[in-house]
Parts: C-alpha cells; structure tokens; sequence
C-alpha cells in the first residue's frame, strides 16, 4: 500500500513496487532485414524494376529469370487479344515489302531505274519513311495503352554496356556475313542500287543515313522487341519465338537474290538469340545501324 506521503507516479509508470515481470508499456519493432539477392519484393515496387539489384540486372532466381535478362512482363491481355495485335502489326510492318516484291516479280528483269531527280526521289523517300515508321506508332500506341511502356519490349534506358555490346555485336555481324555469303554464294544475289548515281552526293548521303538508321530502329523494335516478347508471352517454344520472326525477316530481303536472304536469315538468329537471352534491344539497334551505314558509306566510297 502506497505511503500517501510518496510523490505522484509519473505517467505511464506503473506504481511502486515495480515487479520484474511487468514489461515495459511500448517497444519500437525490429528493424527489417536490408534486401538481398532472392528476396521477394515488396508492395510498393513498381513492375519492371528488378528488386535487389540496378536496374536491367535481375537477382538470380527471381521470378524464374536468369541473371542479367529483363524481365518479361506478364501478358497485359488475352491471348486471342494479342494474336490479333500482333498479326495488324505484322502485316503493317511487312505487306508493303511483299507488295514491293510482287511488282518486282511481275516487271521487267532487273531493278527498276530510279528518278534521277532530287523532288521525285524527296517524295518517294517520304513515303517509305512513312510506311517504315508506321508500325512502330501502333506499337508505342499499343504499349501506352496496355500500360506496359518501352521497356516492356527490352527498351530500358541506354547504358554504356549496351554501346560496346553493341559495337561487338557489330564486327560479329560482319563476321558471320562474311561466312554465310561464302556458303550461300552458289544460291545466287541481285545487285541493289540503293542510292543511285544520278543523284547529288549530299542528297545520297542523306539518304544512306536515314536508311540505316530507319531499318535499324524499325526492324529491331518489330522483329525482335514486339514480335519476340508477344510470342513469348503466349507461351511459344523457343524454336517459334527465334525462327518465325526472323523468317519474315528474312523474307523481305528476296529482291536481293536467294543467297541474300538466307545469309540475312542466319544473321537473324543470331540477333534472335541474343534478344531471348537478354531482352535488351539497343545492342541490337546500334549493331543494326552500325552495319548498315558502314554498307551504304562503302557504296558511297565506290568500293
């Protein structure tokens, strides 16, 4: 019994005595463990960043993704949704290639004389860069909507890793170039005069760079980013996912003989292949355009 002569016990105090069994009012919780390697994500992570490691590097083991590849996002609608998406984006991409290729079958042997004039030859380029650049807006479009943005398709933010692999990527080109064409060269190859003679050289400097940078954004961005991810996404075998697109690819380079378009194939599946094991497509893309300039600056050249 208290001595009512004690002083007042101070709030939330317990009055005196004070046995050991009595715990104190209030703790603070542990501190959470930091993150590691393996550890499941938590609520507030948005999708598309890996959890415990930099960006575009996923930890080993999560969700099922090997180390270093981008994850793969899940399907943002149905399956039947995203055969029909990627049939109007194929057939965007590819029907005016295989019109092109018909009119070349159905004219005169050889490739047709082009307009040797700077106006017609401005208007016909505007044209293919419009047909070119098309399929791409419906895919930004189709990716905006579905909420899945650019990296979605492996267009994450451009580091300095991605230019080297993409500088290697690039002589790895001509290498298997090189080997392919000897191996295919009995299949037959039609010379394309891609930036014809009559014109003035800077309106042909213009328009090697705005091909190779035109086929390098585009054909990436459709052939391996959107075609691949979305065949991925429907749960395509491997075998689907790197040899249906890259035959379409393929299919498109015909006008330039039998030999051509097989060595394109091979070379394809080799970008294929590096797209399945790392989902990261600016490697590809500067590979692309890279190989692709130094092609058109060697006509420029006259080699």
């Amino acid at each position: 019994m208290a001595d009512p002569t004690d002083p007042p016990t101070p709030p939330g105090q317990q009055p005196w005595p004070r046995t050991p069994e009595q715990p104190p009012a209030w703790t603070p919780p542990p501190a959470p463990p930091p993150p590691g390697p393996g550890s499941a994500p938590p609520w507030n992570v948005p999708y598309g960043v890996p959890y415990g490691g930099p960006y575009g590097t996923a930890p080993p083991g999560q969700d099922g993704q090997r180390p270093g590849r981008n994850p793969l996002p899940p399907p943002p609608s149905s399956p039947r949704m995203l055969r029909w998406e990627l049939g109007l984006v194929l057939v965007l991409a590819f029907a005016p290639s295989v019109l092109g290729l018909l009119f070349l079958a159905l004219g005169p042997g050889g490739t047709a004389q082009v307009e040797a004039e700077v106006v017609p030859s401005l208007v016909s380029i505007a044209i293919e860069l419009f047909l070119s650049w098309s399929p791409i807006l419906v895919i930004g479009y189709l990716l905006a909507r579905n909420r899945e943005g650019w990296s979605g398709i492996g267009l994450t933010r451009l580091r300095l890793g991605d230019i080297g692999m993409g500088a290697v990527l690039w002589v790895a080109s001509f290498v298997v170039v090189l080997v392919l064409a000897w191996v295919f060269q009995y299949f037959g190859q039609r010379e394309v005069d891609f930036l014809p003679e009559g014109l003035p050289l800077w309106f042909r400097a213009l328009q090697a760079v705005l091909i190779a940078v035109t086929a390098g954004v585009t054909e990436e961005i459709v052939v391996r980013g959107y075609a691949q991810t979305r065949l991925e996404q429907l749960r395509a075998s491997t075998a689907v996912i790197l040899l249906v697109p890259t035959a379409l690819w393929a299919v498109l380079h015909v006008y330039q003989g039998l030999g051509a378009a097989l060595t394109i194939f091979g070379l394809g599946l080799m970008y294929a292949w590096y797209f399945q094991r790392t989902r990261r497509l600016w490697p590809l893309i500067l590979a692309h355009v890279l190989f692709d300039m130094t092609q058109l600056v060697l006509i420029l050249s006259g080699q």
